[in-house]
């Protein structure tokens, strides 16, 4: 068995000094306990020492309580998937670590115990669910409580399935941009880098045509979006996008938003300027309030990596035989 075969999945990976011990079973039991938890979070719990293989078979016969645990306990008889998590002492045995794991291999968690206290499983679990959740988790935080992970709701009705995390960094990179009347915000045929949401004012969507002529499609208005259509299908602008009236505009780049976009697929409620070009003129558009200037938010949204995550990625060499499934 190896740890890399988990790849793809959570993986709550915990260490034990030794079979035959007092703390150990009652840890053993917890994690057990709460396997069905681990589950419901996508998560694998997997448990380690440097016994064998069959003291952990006796050991497991002998003691009537790891009756209940039903998640495989790896015998690290040669030592290397302890020396890979830094958890290995002097005289063989283990410390009380426990690592949680993410589907891309990430250690993302961190607790290590001394041999005389057990480690809390509850709080385990806690952690992987505030991780899972994707968000800003306070002090002591639970499933259902609230986060202060905060983002503009524009942006969150373009990308309704983005997660909160995603949502508040692309609310974090809005900045204000000014435009004067005719000037072009997006030029048909341009690599698409961002898109935008118009705060205030109007914008006309115009199209050029292979015989040279300027083809109107719609005048777009505040709290429409256009030009996230080319992100999200990847493909060159299909019409200019130009200032109507002189206008204030706030957005971001979006040079992370494809991986997620992709993904999503799930457009929000606003104006879809590459798609509506494509659709030609006979397509409606909501009616908006004309104002005098107008406002954009171009907007973008890094993919939620963690690639400057400082903990080592999990040991995927280290091939340990499965002695409980």
């Amino acid at each position: 068995m190896t740890i890399a075969e988990h790849r793809g999945k959570w993986l709550v990976l915990f260490f034990y000094p030794r079979d035959f011990t007092f703390i150990c079973p009652t840890e053993l039991v917890a994690f057990g306990e709460l396997e069905a938890d681990f589950k419901a979070e996508e998560a694998v719990v997997i448990g380690a020492s440097t016994d064998s293989f069959f003291s952990h078979k006796a050991w497991f016969e002998s003691d009537a309580r790891l009756l209940r645990v039903n998640y495989p306990v790896l015998a690290d008889t040669s030592h290397q998937l302890s020396k890979g998590f830094d958890v290995l002492l002097d005289d063989g045995a283990s410390l009380r670590g426990t690592f949680i794991i993410d589907p891309q291999g990430v250690v993302r968690h961190i607790t290590v115990n001394d041999l005389d206290v057990g480690r809390n499983v509850e709080e385990t679990l806690r952690v992987l669910q505030a991780l899972r959740s994707g968000e800003l988790c306070p002090v002591a935080w639970k499933p259902g409580e609230s986060t202060l992970t905060t983002y503009n709701e524009w942006v969150a009705q373009t990308f309704p399935r983005l997660s909160k995390a995603a949502l508040a960094r692309a609310s974090n990179r809005l900045q204000t941009v000014r435009f004067q009347a005719g000037e072009v915000v997006i030029r048909q045929g341009d690599e698409p880098d961002r898109f935008y949401i118009v705060a205030d004012g109007e914008v006309d969507v115009v199209r050029h045509t292979a015989e040279g002529a300027d083809m109107p499609l719609a005048t777009l208005r505040r709290g429409e979006v256009f030009g996230e259509i080319g992100i999200l299908e990847e493909t060159r602008r299909t019409a200019d996008v130009r200032a109507r009236s002189d206008r204030r505009s706030a957005g971001v780049g979006l040079a992370g938003l494809q991986g997620p976009a992709r993904r999503l697929r799930s457009h929000g409620p606003g104006f879809h300027a590459d798609r509506r070009a494509a659709q030609g003129p006979r397509c409606r558009h909501s009616i908006a309030r004309r104002r005098r200037s107008t406002t954009i938010f171009p907007t973008g949204v890094e993919h939620p990596s963690h690639t400057s995550f400082p903990f080592r990625r999990a040991f995927d060499h280290a091939t340990i035989r499965k002695t409980i499934s």
